[in-house]
């Protein structure tokens, strides 16, 4: 059911040598244009200045609310009134919660 590792012996000559270490190959990043990396640094710019980081928690901040806006009017429509109403009074209570923690 289970199979047994092998166990790998190496001398010490090999060993002194490096010959132990397993290959790591470089990663690569899917570009969409040759030249142009597109990693989680060019999304997220933590670490570079705080003005970055406060535009960032800023832009994410009002597109959750656009969304979930987008959500009650959806909701409202299709005439699930009581699910709009329960989602309303859930974020008018936990904004000003988040805001004061943050």
């Amino acid at each position: 059911m289970f199979k047994k590792a092998k166990t790998e012996t190496y001398s010490v000559r090999e060993f002194l040598a490096g010959k132990h270490k397993t290959e790591v190959l470089p990663k690569k990043n899917f570009a969409f244009i040759p030249g142009v990396d597109i990693t989680a640094q060019t999304f997220l710019p933590v670490g570079t200045s705080p003005a970055d980081t406060l535009v960032l928690l800023v832009c994410g901040a009002g597109a959750f609310f656009i969304g979930v806006t987008l959500l009650e009017k959806m909701l409202i429509r299709n005439g699930n009134t009581v699910l709009a109403e329960s989602i309303a009074s859930t974020i008018n209570f936990l904004a000003p919660v988040g805001i004061y923690i943050s």
